[in-house]
């Protein structure tokens, strides 16, 4: 089984968990579901819940929002940043955001774990 941690930024937010909060309770239980079978399927994990994009970013599909992750090491699933999708492609800047951070996690940036599914 993975482990699910957010990526904590230098000021020590998180982005990827306030977009969470920012939603609906419906909203966050469905972003929150599809969290749990990424944490039991990891790589297995494919459309139309999951997407590999690029440079080693995924992103989670429930519904309009996407959250963005990656895998590092060999059980960690980093999350990395969320959005809501208006359009057909993920915009070029939340795409390279998600790289720029995946980059700071892999020099030393801190993590949070994700405590769900009973853990």
């Amino acid at each position: 089984m993975f482990q699910i941690c957010y990526f904590v930024d230098q000021r020590g937010r998180i982005p990827a968990e306030e977009f969470i909060d920012s939603l609906t309770e419906k909203e966050q239980a469905k972003v929150f579901g599809y969290l749990h079978e990424l944490k039991k399927k990891g790589f297995r994990m494919r459309r139309p819940m999951a997407e590999y994009l690029r440079e080693g970013i995924y992103e989670l599909r429930p519904k309009d929002n996407r959250i963005f992750y990656f895998f590092f090491l060999d059980n960690n699933i980093v999350v990395l940043h969320g959005i809501k999708k208006n359009t057909k492609r993920v915009p070029d800047r939340d795409l390279k955001l998600c790289i720029v951070r995946k980059l700071l996690v892999e020099l030393g940036n801190s993590l949070k774990k994700l405590e769900i599914g009973g853990e």
